[in-house]
């Protein structure tokens, strides 16, 4: 015959932590939704709109001068390189076509990583929570789980607003690459002279490489440590089949001659300034922000 005593004991136990358990579950519905509140709302993710150049242009059409906060050149996802969204892919998300804004694979590999080495050694931010995080100051910086928690429900947020090309094209257009350049546009300008349409894969690779931390793998300011980046970027490549084995050492081989040291500068430059004075006068009047529209 049954212990009465144990049977009320069981039962107890198994209600108690039923009640934990639903008691967790709204403790951390409720901190989503009150974290929710101040995230980007659906309308102004659909209204995307990123801050600008504004250019200068003489009579003959040649740009004078450039104006901005963050220099950002923006530029449609076909007109840039398939092996820069390549590399970008492989070296920041490769499960990016695969996933819904959240990795579970990657956080798994970097709780255990983490763990076992008893210190932050492996992040699982996806490509799109990097966006969230580029796009909307509300999602914030810090290193925090608060943070995390705001860049997820949002990064989930852009994926059910737009496409992955559209993403892509988003982040290519958004982040930084360093020396005041945000966009694959800027920085290709920025770096080589060129327009990223004309980037070679080793190019490519090496402006990828920045990512991670762009003041660290500057070409300019740390030209082995930039190369030796841009050579994991191409093993990544590699690997996930992108390149071929042959091309890889060609690539890994290429030095950084064709890296600018020097910014362009600008042409005629009291024209420019008394250009910049004027526009700044009229501001008000014309309702844009010479700076960011």
């Amino acid at each position: 015959m049954a212990n009465p005593s144990t049977t009320i004991d069981v039962s107890r136990i198994i209600k108690l932590s039923i009640a934990v358990i639903l008691l967790g579950m709204f403790t951390v519905l409720g901190v989503i939704l009150g974290l929710a509140k101040n995230l980007p709302s659906i309308e102004q993710l659909e209204n995307y709109d990123p801050d600008l150049v504004t250019r200068i242009y003489s009579a003959d059409g040649k740009v004078l001068e450039e104006l901005f906060v963050q220099k950002r050149v923006f530029i449609e996802l076909d007109k840039i390189p398939t092996h820069m969204q390549n590399a970008v892919v492989a070296s920041e998300d490769r499960r990016f076509y695969d996933h819904w804004g959240l990795s579970l694979r990657s956080v798994a590999r970097a709780v255990v990583i983490n763990t076992l080495s008893m210190s932050y050694r492996q992040g699982f931010s996806t490509l799109t929570q990097q966006l969230a995080r580029n796009l909307y100051k509300s999602v914030g910086f810090e290193d925090s789980v608060v943070r995390k928690i705001k860049e997820v429900i949002t990064a989930v947020q852009i994926e059910r607003t737009y496409t992955k090309d559209e993403i892509l094209e988003m982040y290519l257009n958004t982040v930084h690459f360093g020396h005041g350049t945000y966009g694959v546009e800027a920085a290709s300008k920025r770096f080589f002279g060129k327009e990223s349409n004309d980037l070679s894969i080793d190019e490519s690779a090496l402006l990828v490489g920045l990512l991670p931390a762009p003041a660290s793998y500057s070409p300019i300011h740390h030209p082995d440590r930039a190369i030796r980046r841009r050579n994991t970027v191409l093993r990544l490549l590699r690997d996930q089949e992108y390149i071929q084995k042959s091309e890889f050492e060609e690539y890994r081989a290429m030095t950084l001659e064709s890296v600018r040291e020097l910014p362009r500068q600008g042409i005629a430059p009291y024209f420019t300034e008394y250009v910049r004075r004027t526009m700044e006068k009229i501001d008000e009047i014309l309702e844009v922000n010479i700076y960011r529209d």
